[in-house]
């Protein structure tokens, strides 16, 4: 698959992605709570796993668009399949560490230190994989 093949791909999957998040925001309202400025009082458990797979499929896409063009742009005359790999990890860790982000906001626990360990064990990850390929 070439480069440009695999941009069409991931633009495909990512405005599919976030088609599907403002279908649920819209149509299915993951959080109700009416008269309220709340987070969420009264969750429809079905409406909310398809908020949180849907938010998911739209920011890993996303930040695996994104990682890909700047690693592309920023290293034209290396072999794009490396680049590949590396963007599409980083965008499922990037993904993963909002969506955990969205979760302790859904519990009330988010806080400023809990966000800053979400992102140090993301980086520890990254770090991890990235030095056990070498």
């Amino acid at each position: 698959m070439t480069h440009k093949k695999y941009i069409i791909v991931m633009l495909i999957a990512s405005m599919i992605g976030w088609l599907a998040f403002w279908l649920v925001v819209t149509k299915l309202e993951p959080c109700t709570s009416p008269g309220e400025l709340t987070i969420c009082k009264s969750v429809e458990p079905v409406s909310l796993a398809l908020f949180f797979l849907s938010i998911f499929i739209a920011f890993s896409a996303t930040f695996t668009l994104m990682g890909f063009l700047i690693r592309f742009w920023m290293h034209k005359d290396e072999i794009y399949l490396d680049h590949v790999s590396i963007s599409m990890r980083q965008g499922l860790l990037l993904a993963i560490s909002a969506v955990g982000a969205l979760i302790l906001l859904l519990l009330e626990t988010l806080t400023w230190w809990s966000g800053l360990l979400l992102i140090l064990i993301t980086l520890l990850i990254e770090l991890y994989i990235s030095r056990s390929k070498e």
